[in-house]
Formats: C-alpha cells, structure tokens, sequence
C-alpha cells in the first residue's frame, strides 16, 4: 500500500511540475523539452500502478528518451536548432529501445519458456550500458559548463545522474544474481520523488548556458564505455553459461572469451585499426575535426622541442606538420631561387625511398598552386586533384610522397613539406586545407628566424674576423715602419760592420713577426671582377700542379681539351682552394687527382682525394658555411670562397663525400664559344 501511494505521488508531483513550467512560458528552444521530460517521469510513475508489463516498459523507455532530447538541446546553441545534435544523446536512445524491444520479447515469452532467460539478460545489460553511458554522458556535459552557465542546468545534471546511478547500482546486482535487486527496483520511485524539489528549482531558474565538449574527455569516455562493455559481456556469458545444457555453456564462454580477446588484440596492436576507429569517432560525435586549442598546444611544444627529442629544428617542423594529419614521415624542402628545392631534412623518413641528392623541380602547375600558399596533393589515390606519376618527374622518386604543404613567409615560399602516405589514408578537406596553411605560415616564421639568428651569427663573426684583421693591420704597419727606417740608414752606415749586424737582427725578428701574423690569418686575395673568356682547362691544371712544392700530393688526371668561359683568376684561386684542403684531408701517401672531362655544353673540373672524408649533415649545415670547419686551426673560408666564385662565373660546385672514403668536389662551368 505504502508504495501505491509514493507511485501516485510521484506521478502527480511531475505532472504538476510539467503544468508549472508551462504555465511559465515555454516560448522556443529547450523548455517544451523539459517540459515533456517531467511528463516522461509522470508517465513512468503511474505506470508502475498498472500490471501491464508493456506499459511499464515503454513508459521506462519514454523516461530516458524524453531526457535525453532534452540533453542532446545543450550542445547546441539556440540559434542554430537545425545543427548537428550530439551523437551520444543518439547512441544512447538506440541503447534505450535495444533494451526495451529485447524487455517486451522477454516479457511475451511463458514463464516456463527457455527463450525467457536469454531476452532478461540482454535487456539487463543493455539497461546497465545505458546507465553508464548516460552517467558518462552527463559527467562530460557538467565538465562542458562555462563559467557563465547558470545552476539550473547543473541541477538538472545532478538529479539525472543520481537517479541513473541508481540505475546502475540496481541493474549491476540484477545481472549478479543478488536477491536485493527486488526491494532496490521498488525505491526507484522514492528516489524521484526526493528529485521533485531538485527539479523545481532547476525549472525555475533561466536556461542560458554555454556548453563545449572537450575531446580528450570524449575519448576518455568511450574507453570507460568500452570497458564498461566488456565487463558486462564478460557478465552476461557467466550467467548464461548456466542455462545451456551439456558442454554448450563452456563452449560458449571459451568462444566468447576468445572473441573478446582477438577484438582487443586487434584494437591495440593494429594502427590502422585505431586510426579508423578515431576518424569514425571525429566524424560522427564532434562538428569539426580537429580541436584547434589541441594542435596548436602540440604544434608549440613540437616546435619548442620541450620533450626532449634533440631534433633540428628543421626536423621538428617536419614533425609537427606531419602530426596534422598522422603521417609517419616527412621531408622538408628549401629553396633559394623559388624555382629548385634542396633536400634540408627529413623526418622518420630512412627506411623509405631516399628522395634525389640534387636539386627537386616541381611540375609548373603544383609549383604555380604552391607559390600561392595552396596545399597540393601529390598522390592522386589519396585525394583532390594531383599530377600523375608520370608527369611528376622528381617528385616520382621521392616514394610515398602524398602532399606538399608550402611554407609561406612575407608572401614568399621559402620552402615545402612533403609528407607520407598516412596509415589510413583519406581524402583532405577544407578543414585540412586550412590547418595545414595556417601551420605552414608558422613553420615557415620559425625556419626564418632561425635562419635570420644564423646570419646574425656569421655577421658576428665577420665582424670578429674584421676586428682581427684591423689589429694585425696594425702590427704590419709596425714592421714596415721598421723597414723603411733600416732602409733609409743603410743608404748611410751600410759599410759599417756593427750596423749590419744590427740589420741582420732587425732582418730576423721582422720575418719572424711576418711569419707569426701569417700563422694568424690564412692568405687571401680579393680579385677584381674580369670580363669572362675562354680558359684552357687542361693548361691550367698543368700550371697548378706543376707549381705546388709537394708535387707527390697532387697529380693531373683526365683531360678535357675543352675552353670553359670564366675569369681564369677567379677561376685558379678556387681549384687552388679545393686542392689545399683535399690535401690537408688526405694522407701524405695518397695523392689528390685534379682532372677535367666535357659533357654536353659544359666542363667539369674535379678535385677527388681519398681523405676523412665528410657526412652528410656537414655537407648540408657547414661545408660551404664561412668560419665551419672540420680541421683543426681552420678558418672554414677556403670551400666557401670557392663555392662564391664559382657561382659568380655562373657555374655550380658540388660535392660528393663519404665519411672514411674520401671526397669528390666537382666545378661545373659553361663551355666557351670560342674553341682555341
């Protein structure tokens, strides 16, 4: 008797509840919700009176759906109704109806049928899903509140969570098997009659609230619902076990045990597998696929390389723009003339194919797209648009090349990201579009800064170097001042005997000054620029290994007979330059081969020594870097001025090395017209 009259309370404590609010106004937006949630808790209240199990069901069944309407307005704003509404709002309402079809075909079945006991545990675990859902569903709207939210929607989220706690706690015994789980199923309806005056006030109050999910706590939330899942299956195949005759029931918990454990295995081992899980997940629970405060956070603590990682910071731009979109490897590419790029470093990209060692052309339309800051797909498989592999050219060699994102600085390319194909490889959107620009105008302000700190640095040095130069200048000064006066005297006193041996010591300490500030500044000449003309390449390979003293550590190799256009000054320093520091790199036993052979329209003249030799991130970083060098007492000019000359007689220097085998420097100049 006592709980008849708690069921008519309840019921007609919601209805008035429900003809209160109405009575405020519902106007649009979320109140008529409200409104038909209190009367979905009239409804399952009154239905607990009857003896109509399918009237207990489906008012059970109202109860939830009637909420969870009401829960699903918060993601929203007012403004936009037809937006996208929550998915789990919608996950849960088909949880809700799974377990009460599966309720009304138990409750069909005879007492005495065997089907009875297979339909009760289903409808119990998935009312005990539901229950956990829906707990989780409620902890990550509460954590969503802004602080401008008011207390009436957190008061609606605490009455909602007791009750469906309660739910949890009942359903959890049930599927154990307990015999509290009757009198506990009878204090439903007290509890939501203690809920009324929670309710009331949460009614009263004004609905204007903000809510944002975070996606880190969704994802938290689906593990629990994930885990929460398998110890109900685990659950479901203990009782079941039970009600199967003969050895069915073993076998059915050994198969599903094995099930459980290969969809586990598989979830964690397969990359693939998690990557398309969290694509389907993205797509399907948030509006936008990316959470924006998330990658920036990422792509700051990448760049800033606060874990540790001790990569270039070429190296950490390639990673955080290949983190956008999960790639597993990237290579960026600098250019100097907006045309070539170069290979500047690469990111996990060593057990791929290994990209050109020279200069990188782009296709004149993906050079042209992108010039203007656009993202270009190079693989036509994984995306819009794309040149084929045919019509790529360079870009062919580079394997698994999949986009190119340039890198925009003060309207200029300065450089692209290639990166690789991801595991899961998709199609890209305007969401990526964005983000991938948006990222790459960034890396590109850190590449040019710290480019930009790297010439403050070699400014620096210079002006050291200028500074060394003044005081030696000085010191010059000094001794000729020296001479001229021993010159002067000796037009006077050079007969006389103590004189000239006063001259011979002041002969002795001036070479010895001479010799001590040449060991402080390595030899160098500045040259005038000449009109270029015809050189006679073989002619000037005999003069300069005929002029060196050691003439073992040089020898004259192939020969061309070709007449490059240059300035033939200009032209001897750098060779001179190359062969003083093949030989410092060599051992006195092995000679350095200076030679020269004629290819198409041009000349190639060759230092090859088989010296130290040099690796390739010194090649790249230092070789051609002034003041960078690799020998002891080095000033690092030699290969640098070489390089400048070259390339101011419109030819290139290149260079070929490998770390205890030896180096080949190689200068390529235009053929001359006029053939001698």
């Amino acid at each position: 008797m006592l709980l008849f009259w708690i069921l008519v309370a309840a019921g007609a404590a919601y209805a008035l509840l429900a003809a209160w609010r109405i009575s405020l106004g519902t106007g649009p937006g979320r109140a008529p919700l409200l409104v038909l949630a209190f009367v979905g808790m009239s409804a399952w209240a009154l239905s607990g009176l009857t003896q109509s199990p399918l009237l207990v069901i489906t008012a059970y069944f109202l109860r939830n759906v009637t909420w969870l309407a009401y829960l699903s307005t918060a993601t929203q704003p007012l403004a936009d109704p037809a937006g996208r509404r929550t998915h789990s709002a919608v996950l849960l309402a088909i949880l809700a109806g799974a377990g009460a079809c599966a309720a009304l075909i138990g409750a069909m079945q005879t007492p005495d049928s065997p089907g009875t006991v297979p339909w009760l545990l289903v409808t119990i675990g998935c009312r005990l899903l539901f229950a956990i859902g829906g707990i989780i569903y409620l902890h990550n709207l509460y954590n969503g509140l802004t602080s401008s939210s008011g207390t009436g929607f957190r008061l609606i989220l605490f009455g909602l969570g007791m009750l469906w706690a309660y739910d949890l706690n009942l359903y959890t015994v049930s599927l154990l098997g307990y015999s509290v789980a009757n009198p506990l199923a009878t204090g439903r309806p007290i509890l939501a009659l203690l809920l009324v005056p929670l309710f009331l006030v949460a009614a009263r109050r004004q609905e204007h609230w903000k809510i944002a999910l975070s996606r880190k706590a969704t994802f938290q939330s689906l593990s629990l619902v994930a885990i929460g899942l398998y110890f109900v299956s685990m659950s479901v195949v203990a009782r079941s076990e039970s009600f199967f005759a003969g050895s069915a029931g073993p076998m059915l918990a050994v198969g599903s045990v094995m099930g459980l454990s290969v969809v586990g295995a598989f979830l964690l081992f397969s990359t693939r597998a998690r990557a398309w899980l969290k694509v389907v997940i993205v797509k399907n629970l948030f509006s936008h696929r990316y959470d924006y405060r998330a990658e920036w956070l990422r792509f700051s603590a990448t760049i800033s390389d606060s874990s540790g990682s001790a990569l270039s910071l070429e190296e950490r731009v390639v990673k955080a723009v290949a983190d956008i979109t999960e790639s597993p490897a990237g290579l960026l590419l600098l250019t100097s003339d907006r045309q070539s790029f170069d290979v500047a470093a690469g990111w996990c990209w060593g057990h791929r194919t290994p990209p050109p060692s020279g200069s990188i052309h782009f296709p004149e339309a993906e050079l042209n797209l992108l010039q203007q800051g656009l993202i270009v797909t190079l693989d036509p498989e994984g995306g819009r648009g794309g040149p084929t592999r045919e019509d790529q050219s360079d870009l062919a060699m580079i394997g698994d090349a999949w986009v190119a994102v340039p890198l925009i600085w003060l309207s200029a390319m300065i450089g692209v990201v290639i990166l690789a194909k991801p595991r899961l490889q998709r199609a890209l959107d305007w969401e990526d579009f964005d983000l991938l620009k948006v990222i790459g105008q960034q890396a590109a302000v850190h590449i040019s800064d710290a480019h930009n700190q790297l010439e403050l640095e070699e400014a620096r040095r210079f002006e050291e170097f200028n500074r060394r130069f003044a005081y030696i200048i000085h010191d010059i000064k000094n001794v000729v001042s020296q001479l001229s006066l021993l010159a002067s005297n000796a037009q006077q006193h050079g007969s006389n005997p103590k004189f000239q041996a006063e001259m011979s010591r002041s002969l002795t300490s001036a070479v010895q000054k001479m010799n001590v500030l040449l060991s402080r500044l390595s030899p160098d000449r500045v040259l005038q620029s000449a009109v270029p003309a015809s050189i006679d390449v073989d002619r000037l390979i005999d003069a300069i290994v005929s002029s060196r003293v050691d003439r073992r550590s040089l020898s004259a190799g192939t020969r061309s007979g070709a007449q490059a256009r240059g300035d033939l000054e200009k032209l001897k320093l750098a060779i001179e330059h190359l062969v003083q520091n093949a030989i410092e790199a060599s051992p006195a036993d092995q000679p350095v081969i200076l030679s020269a052979t004629a290819a198409g329209s041009h000349c190639h003249i060759t230092v090859a020594d088989t010296g130290v030799g040099m690796s390739a991130d010194f090649i790249r970083k230092g070789l051609f870097k002034p003041f960078v060098s690799t020998k002891g007492g080095g000033f690092g000019i030699g290969a640098a001025e070489a390089k400048a000359l070259v390339s101011g007689m419109g030819g290139s220097l290149r260079v070929a090395s490998t770390e205890g085998h030896g180096s080949i420097f190689t200068i390529e100049l235009p053929l001359s017209d006029a053939r001698d």
